[in-house]
């Protein structure tokens, strides 16, 4: 992979970035860049060097109105991936898509491919539940896992396991923690350390983050967060990408 292949791609993903901020801020929906995205803004004011994803995450609530507002007022070029538009993708949770681009994860290679492959921004719901009932939160997350990863895809089973872990949201719990469709008990936080949002540069424009993206990071990453890897380590998740050669997906079910 050359680094002006990761470079295009994050001008790329930076480009639908500005698209979805500008839809949050019309509707007034609440989202906080997170993951390697977030650690990219406090660490490098921008995208980590060798990062080829774009990660956000929204409150539950948010990310259901965001998902009827994407329906109809998304540009053309992006792709709203999700179980509805797209039943084969691979993950429960929303992706937007660049219409125009080619992205084929390692994880793919030598795969039967049958969904939509563009240049990507991951968006993760959060719910919003009781403290004390976060282990049993993690357990029933870690168990729905089993119905739904890269070797087993059992989406009758992920579905109803969504619902329920979903249930336990609430506006006026004070416990944030990664939506069912995540798969990944990633997110686990409280509320007051994210709310409020605070704003960072990121790529030469402010967007939001946690109120405390310190503990936030710490929580994630650890305590040695602000410390770049070893070379051997950075590495990208992707194994081709291509900013102008559409995808197999976008040629088949769109091309001209």
């Amino acid at each position: 992979m050359k680094n002006s292949d990761v470079k295009n791609a994050q001008d790329v993903m930076l480009s639908m970035l500005i698209e979805f901020d500008a839809l949050c801020k019309q509707h007034q929906l609440t989202y906080w860049l997170d993951h390697g995205t977030l650690l990219g803004a406090v660490r490098h004011k921008g995208f980590i060097p060798w990062d080829d994803d774009l990660d956000v995450t929204m409150p539950r609530d948010d990310y259901e109105k965001f998902l009827k507002v994407a329906e109809r007022e998304l540009p053309d070029h992006i792709f709203l991936q999700t179980k509805k538009h797209d039943p084969c993708s691979p993950v429960h949770y929303t992706k937007l898509r660049d219409r125009n681009s080619t992205y084929i994860d390692a994880w793919e290679d030598g795969k039967h491919i049958c969904y939509h492959q563009g240049i990507f921004i991951d968006i993760f719901p959060v719910n919003y539940i009781e403290y004390a009932k976060k282990e049993h939160y993690r357990r029933l997350l870690n168990l729905a896992k089993l119905f739904s990863n890269r070797y087993i895809k059992i989406d009758k089973i992920a579905n109803i396991m969504i619902q329920y872990l979903n249930a336990f949201h609430s506006q006026k719990n004070g416990y944030i923690v990664s939506g069912g469709e995540s798969m990944h008990y990633v997110t686990h936080i409280e509320k007051e350390k994210v709310l409020p949002l605070n704003y960072l540069p990121f790529c030469g424009k402010k967007f939001p983050v946690p109120a405390d993206y310190h503990t936030y990071l710490v929580s994630i990453f650890g305590e040695s967060y602000m410390q770049l890897p070893p070379e051997n380590k950075r590495k990208v998740h992707s194994i081709f990408i291509s900013t102008n050669t559409k995808c197999p997906y976008e040629e088949k079910n769109y091309g001209l």
